[in-house]
Formats: structure tokens, sequence, C-alpha cells
């Protein structure tokens, strides 16, 4: 189906050319579909619009003072000053009215200028009747008005504004006001794993214009979007348990939608199955603690990470995360410590704990070690720098055969507390077993000592 373009022209403060040449104030803007991220409005329909704009009056001149938006809309188009839902600047709402003239050109009239010279975010929202007819190419235009009602600068340019991914442009696309075919094939299955959740599956739509579908769960108690054409299968997760309904339909705009399908009824069992725990946790010393290292579970459900350290809770984590860090800034003592992250779904069931032992030593350990042993409790060396004390400086370990010849020279990156030796040489080759010497330097202040390779 053909699209129609509506172009939305926003004349204000770009290229603002004053004595000097210079634009002094400039801006750029976008606008939407209030509830929806595609640009596209139907036919014969009031739909809610919001303009947004990144006005910059840092280098405002005198008479550039805004107290007026004037919207000019094209024909076709019309608006109420009733139909004006406000302004806001950086989300906050600031006072001002609406006055309609014709139904075609809306000015909006601040109650106080705009006088300052901040870089602001400005939101004007209001509803508007589209016309009965296709029209192509149809253009808004804007103004920025002064004290004296003049007009301030030039078009406002198109581009990102709100910080949402959505229509950046001032550009709309008008379709004909005929809502898509109702969805067919529409299904709802309760989890038969433990889990509180209902799987729901239906056909896609062969409408070209539907850019996604809307589930309705218990009738309006919810409202699930999926904006995807192309989608099949939706997971509603943590479902209280009970009956429950669900039905679907197919939407071009959110005020362009098809019937809803059949109604399907399904009974959801209370949560008992256990979250699946955490991955790829990493325990690393630093200098300002010990660093706890995560990525999430796979589980949707989880709403808690909890992270211990023997029989002691160091903390819990309740944000959503794609990697998840916390810093054990406790002084410990040289000893073993077993760290584990546990996920919590919301109900409460507990997932296993992923565990990481750390050692803390004040000597090269494990010696003497293996460097073809699949352990690596036992397959590597790490020399700690409290092997020293509380000295300071740079962190480094130079390693020597027998006969005094340097065999590997590590170095510690900044925070780190420990270096580690996998038995290779410089050029990557495991050394033979025997006698090696070690000298570990912190500072200006360093002791050698000896490890034993055993292959």
């Amino acid at each position: 189906m053909k699209k129609i373009s509506i172009a939305l022209i926003l004349i204000g403060g770009l290229l603002l050319v004053s004595a000097n040449g210079y634009g002094a104030v400039t801006s750029v803007g976008e606008i939407n579909v209030v509830g929806q991220k595609e640009g596209i409005v139907p036919a014969s329909s009031t739909v809610p619009l919001r303009v947004t704009l990144v006005i910059d009056r840092s280098l405002a001149e005198p008479g550039e003072e805004i107290k007026t938006i004037e919207i000019t809309m094209p024909r076709g188009f019309l608006t109420e000053s009733s139909f004006f839902r406000g302004i806001s600047r950086d989300g906050n709402q600031i006072v001002a009215r609406a006055v309609v003239s014709g139904g075609s050109v809306l000015r909006v009239e601040l109650a106080d200028a705009i006088v300052d010279f901040q870089n602001s975010l400005y939101e004007i929202t209001f509803e508007c009747q589209t016309p009965n007819t296709l029209i192509p190419e149809a253009v808004f235009r804007a103004r920025l008005r002064n004290l004296q009602d003049g007009p301030i600068g030039e078009f406002i340019r198109p581009g990102q504004a709100d910080g949402k991914l959505n229509n950046d442009d001032f550009t709309l696309q008008v379709i004909p006001n005929v809502p898509p075919d109702p969805v067919i094939g529409f299904t709802a299955e309760a989890d038969k794993t433990g889990e509180n959740d209902v799987t729901l599956r239906w056909q896609k739509s062969t409408d070209s214009d539907v850019n996604g579908y809307l589930i309705y769960r218990d009738k309006d108690d919810s409202t699930i979007q999926v904006e995807n054409r192309s989608s099949t299968t939706f997971r509603d997760v943590n479902v209280s348990p009970g009956n429950h309904t669900y039905q679907i339909t197919a939407y071009k705009t959110l005020f362009l939608q098809s019937g809803r399908s059949p109604i399907q009824t399904v009974n959801v069992s209370p949560d008992t199955a256990a979250p699946e725990p955490p991955t790829m946790l990493s325990i690393i010393p630093s200098s300002d603690g010990v660093e706890v290292l995560w990525k999430p579970s796979v589980s949707r459900d989880v709403t808690t990470y909890r992270i211990t350290e023997g029989l002691t809770t160091l903390t819990e984590i309740n944000e959503l995360k794609t990697e998840y860090k916390f810093i054990d800034d406790r002084q410990l003592p040289i000893g073993s410590f077993t760290y584990a992250v546990i996920a919590i779904d919301e109900a409460n069931n507990e997932s296993d704990p992923v565990e990481k032992r750390l050692r803390i030593f004040d000597k090269p350990y494990p010696n003497p070690f293996t460097p073809l042993s699949p352990d690596e409790d036992f397959n590597r060396v790490v020399f700690p720098a409290r092997a020293l004390g509380e000295t300071s400086g740079e962190f480094t370990v130079l390693i020597f055969d027998i006969d005094g010849m340097l065999v590997k020279s590590l170095t510690a990156l900044p925070g780190e507390t420990e270096l580690i030796w996998d038995g290779r040489d410089e050029s990557g080759e495991v050394v033979e077993s025997g006698v090696y010497v070690y000298q570990l330097q912190v500072g200006e202040s360093f002791k050698t000592g000896t490890l034993i390779v055993a292959k």
C-alpha cells in the first residue's frame, strides 16, 4: 500500500543571522504520535501529536526572547484550543495558553517568556484531526516568536531530540483509515515446568501496513505491545496464579487496530521453579578490595542477586543489568574465601549458587606447581603483592632459571594486587621441570625466592 508523506517543518532557531552574520538561536526537533514509535497516522481520525524541540539559547541576542511557538497546519488538518495538552521544559510543565486561528494555526503563548541562555528540551503535546482525503507532502510550519510577535530565525532542522528510538524526523506518514483483519490462530498455554508463565502463539498478519500486535490480558487489565509484525509468539512472564483470559489484535497504529481475537482462558499455577544460576563468575583482587563480577541468569523472572562469602551475605542487588560488579572492600586476612552469587525470582525461588574460591597468601602459591595440569588451582603460580607488606609502587615479578637467565617478566596493571605465571617463557613455551628463582618487587622493595616447576 502506498504511504503518503507529511513533512513537518518547524521554523525556529536554525541559521538565525544577526549583524555579525552568525546564527544565535539554534534548534533541532522531531514529531511523533504519542504512544507509538512509528511516524504514521490514519486518515479521518483524531491523533495526539508531540513536537519535541531542543532549543539552544546560549548565544541569544536581544530581541530573541521566546514568547510564542506558532504551528501552522496544512489544509485538512485541524485542531482546537481545547485539544492543547500542554508544553514542558526539561520535563517540567510550564504555563501557556493555546490560541487557534482558523482551526489550522496553533499558537502556544507562554506565560513567561524564555529569556535565559540555556539549552533546553521542550515538548508540545496537542491533538489533531487528520484530513478525510490523502494529501501528498502536507507541510506543517512553525515559528518561534519574540515579545513583539516577530519571527525568530529560520527552519528548525529535523533530528534526534527526545532521546528515544522513534520517528526522529519532521515527517509523518498517512495511511488509509482501514483496520487490518483480525489475527488468526491465537492460542494461550500455561507453563508446565513450574514457572508462572504463559506462552502465546498466533499467525503472522499478511497486511504489510501492520506494525505489530496488542495482547490484552484479562480484557483491559494489562496490555502488551509486540512491536514486530513478523512476530508469532510471546511469553508472558510472572503472571499471578489463577485463571486469566487473553485476546490479541493487529495494529497499523495504536488508533487503528483489528477486531479482537476469540478469548483464550488459561489457569496459571504458582511459580515453584528455581531460576538458572548466574554465569561467568569471576573473583579479582584489586587495590579497592575483591571485585565480584558475573553475567545475569538466563531466567527472565529473576529480580535479585545475592552475593555471599562463606556464610556471610555481603549484599543483594535488585537492578536488572547485562553485567554485574560488586566490590568487597573488607580487609581480608590470609586464607581461603569462597564467594557465591545466587539468582532469586519474584516468588523467592533461589538458584543453585555459582561459586568461586579466592586464596590469599603472603608468598607465591602453589609451590611446586604443574603447568600442564587441568586444575587451575595447580597449573599456575600466583604472586601476591602483599608478600612485601604495605609497600606501594609498580608491581613486577622477574623469573630466572637456575643459571640466572631471565625466563619471564610480569608487570601488574594499575590496581592489580596479584600476578600470575602459567609456566611459559617469553616465547610462549612451557619451561622445563626444575627450580626457578623469582624476584618480586613493589616500588623500591623486593624479595627473592625459589619455585619448583613439576611436569
